[in-house]
């Protein structure tokens, strides 16, 4: 009878430590989302200021062209906070694209995110050194409309 208690023991502290591995994974990726969240916000806020600054660029251009005279340090001014703002949403990209990036697990070859220890799929090992890294599949938005410091991209 005890070693029968002893066997049930035993697989259960098994499962309690698989247990355990999940709750630390969801963890891990709800604390990733937050990140991304986090810096989405920002993104969304540079853009807003960009927007700002591009209808500030716009008058003061078009009261040139109506021949009013144009403070020229404040065009020169104002590029320079646009071109500010658009290096610093880049940076914020680049962080969240680390934050996304995935490896590939060398058993099956499901796509995994970095911090998983273990594949979703198989169960298998995953060795962040030696898989494979693929970008994530997600885009990252500059805002919900679209519009973005980077004019090529509006």
């Amino acid at each position: 009878m005890d070693e029968k208690i002893q066997l049930l023991l035993e697989k259960a502290k098994v499962y309690a430590g698989k247990t355990g591995q999940a709750a630390e994974s969801a963890g891990r990726k709800a604390t990733e989302l937050a990140q991304a969240t986090r810096l989405n916000l920002q993104i969304f806020d540079l853009n807003t200021e960009c927007e700002v600054l591009y209808k500030e660029i716009g008058k003061l251009m078009y009261d040139v062209h109506q021949g009013i005279e144009a403070d020229e340090s404040g065009i020169q001014d104002r590029l320079a906070k646009l071109d500010e703002r658009r290096e610093k949403i880049e940076g914020l990209r680049g962080q969240i694209s680390l934050l996304r990036s995935s490896v590939r697990c060398p058993n099956c070859g499901r796509v995994c995110s970095r911090a998983d220890t273990f594949c979703a799929g198989c169960g298998g090992t995953l060795n962040t050194d030696a898989a494979a890294e693929v970008p994530a599949a997600d885009s990252v938005p500059g805002n919900e409309n679209g519009s973005s410091c980077d004019p090529a991209e509006d």
